[in-house]
This record gives structure tokens, sequence and C-alpha cells, in this order.
């Protein structure tokens, strides 16, 4: 499912996502309600977070994507 990537694709990710907030939601720069306690953003943060670091770890060692991560604390 996943291949092992380098630095220049990670990268390149990362920068198409700073695009689209650009274009999609300009406010995330100074709406950072995700550092409120309780509240959905918050939750929806360290779920993409938890999510990304998976997808890394993927990447990185394929053998993670083929295994069970949910014991993973994040």
């Amino acid at each position: 499912m996943f291949q092992k990537v380098n630095a220049t694709t990670l990268r390149q990710r990362r920068d198409n996502i700073r695009e689209w907030l650009e274009e999609e939601a300009p406010y995330t720069d100074v709406d950072q309600r995700h550092l409120d306690a309780h509240t959905p953003e918050r939750a929806y943060w360290h779920h993409g977070y938890q999510a990304a670091l998976t997808d890394i770890l993927a990447m990185l060692v394929p053998e993670v994507g083929k295994t069970d991560t949910s014991d993973i604390q994040n």
C-alpha cells in the first residue's frame, strides 16, 4: 500500500497541504481552536496528527503498515 519515501516527497506533500490551506482555510493560521481543551477541533487535530504519524511510519518502515498500530500512544 505504501512505498518508501524521501524528504523531497514529504516536503512536496507538506507544501501541497499548505497551498490548499491558504486557498480553503486561511484563517487556520490565527484561529487556533485545536489548542482549546474539550473542543471538537482539538479532537480532530489529534486524530489527524496520529493518522499522519501512522502514514509516515508506514512509508519509512513498510512493515509498520502491515501491523496493528492501535496500541501506539499519541
